[in-house]
């Protein structure tokens, strides 16, 4: 369901074209991202890549993912990226959750009384993956930890009963994939020149699931708003 749209960019001197894809998948862990990268990715020929997995590996006890093997599968798509020319490879690290709702939704989950914890040992291999293959990382976070963390309040970035009605605990807010998209128009700007080509690879976050387009670069996702984004002028103060 990986959608493209057209997005303008606008540079210094010039309006470049830059074509945006949504390939992000609920429920899809990092296996089969590997085993679905040739269809879902590099068939658009991209020349940047964001990759936001983790969540289904970590948290979804239907679909949990060791977190060796997650490594490995990450590297895995890191490595076939770079091999196919792909320029760019951005990598996320997951958001906090809120962890009594995951854990009352997941009462099987091994780590259930260890959720948060859990998770963040995921996100540590992220980081090293990233300094060791030199590249950008849009810590998500520490950016949600940052503003307010994984709260139950009517403003936080992650659904909750008080701004939603719902015990969801691990899906951003349209406020929350504003947060996401923004930090990864920042990460891939300086390098994104006329004509490239962006893909968005993820799961129900990358997806934009609960909110306006989802699936798509248009609406409240992510990959909207980093389309939104990069459509504002670089700044050429001097």
């Amino acid at each position: 369901m990986g959608l493209g749209l057209l997005a303008q960019m606008t540079g210094a001197a010039e309006v470049a074209p830059v074509t945006l894809f949504n390939a992000g998948f609920s429920g899809r862990n990092s296996a089969q991202a590997v085993a679905r990268l040739q269809q879902d990715v590099l068939v658009h020929a991209p020349q940047h890549v964001v990759l936001y997995f983790g969540m289904n590996d970590a948290m979804n006890s239907q679909n949990l993912c060791p977190l060796e093997t997650y490594a490995r599968n990450m590297e895995t798509l890191i490595q076939r990226l770079q091999t196919n020319r792909v320029r760019t490879v951005v990598l996320v690290t997951c958001n906090p959750i809120i962890e009594a709702y995951v854990a009352a939704r997941h009462p099987r989950h091994p780590q259930r009384q260890a959720l948060q914890a859990h998770l963040e040992r995921y996100n540590a291999r992220i980081r090293q993956l990233a300094q060791q293959y030199q590249l950008p990382c849009v810590d998500l976070h520490a950016r949600v930890a940052a503003l307010g963390g994984a709260t139950i309040a009517s403003n936080a970035l992650l659904r909750c009963e008080a701004n939603c009605g719902a015990k969801d605990g691990v899906h951003l807010t349209r406020e929350g994939y504003v947060v996401l998209g923004a930090a990864v128009a920042e990460a891939l700007r300086p390098h994104v020149r006329a004509g490239d080509r962006i893909v968005c690879y993820g799961d129900s976050l990358t997806f934009g699931v609960h909110v306006k387009g989802a699936g798509s670069t248009e609406g409240e996702t992510y990959p909207a708003v980093v389309k939104q984004r990069l459509l504002q002028p670089r700044n050429t103060t001097p």
